[in-house]
């Protein structure tokens, strides 16, 4: 039996993730909408994109404490420090992914058109967010994510 879909806004607008970054941006997004209605957080999204700029996972997953801390401050910012850590934890992983594969475009190939194999596969390692969550980022990866 499938998880309920958590219909989702992708900051991609529709179309599939093209780079890390992408991936790593809509991943972003969809740990900001566990728990959360989509508009809030697409009205949030231009501060939220400001502070994560420029959702470069190798980038994020070395940032200390007290960069996560000032994003914590940063207006507009949706103030869940929770959020912002998986965030940084996802990137992190990520990066890893990146690292064994050679990107996370590449992470994601295998599957192929599996969505049920990549949620189940995501949802070992990604951090706040559960399937329904998932199962709408894998989606907005591949393009057919909500608007």
């Amino acid at each position: 039996m499938s998880a309920p879909v958590v219909e989702g806004w992708s900051p991609l607008g529709g179309r599939p993730a093209a780079s890390d970054e992408e991936i790593f941006e809509v991943l972003t997004a969809a740990v900001f909408q566990a728990r959360f209605r989509p508009a809030v957080v697409r009205a949030c999204w231009p501060c939220i994109r400001q502070g994560f700029a420029p959702f470069a996972p190798g980038v994020m997953a070395r940032w200390p404490d007290l960069r996560l801390d000032e994003l914590m401050q940063s207006p507009g910012m949706i103030r869940n420090r929770k959020k912002i850590l998986a965030t940084r934890r996802n990137a992190r992983d990520l990066e890893a992914l990146a690292m064994r594969f050679g990107s996370a475009l590449a992470y994601l190939r295998p599957f192929g058109g599996d969505e049920e194999a990549l949620v189940r596969d995501i949802d070992t390692w990604a951090h706040y967010i559960g399937a329904p969550s998932i199962r709408w980022s894998v989606r907005a990866f591949r393009g057919s994510g909500t608007k």
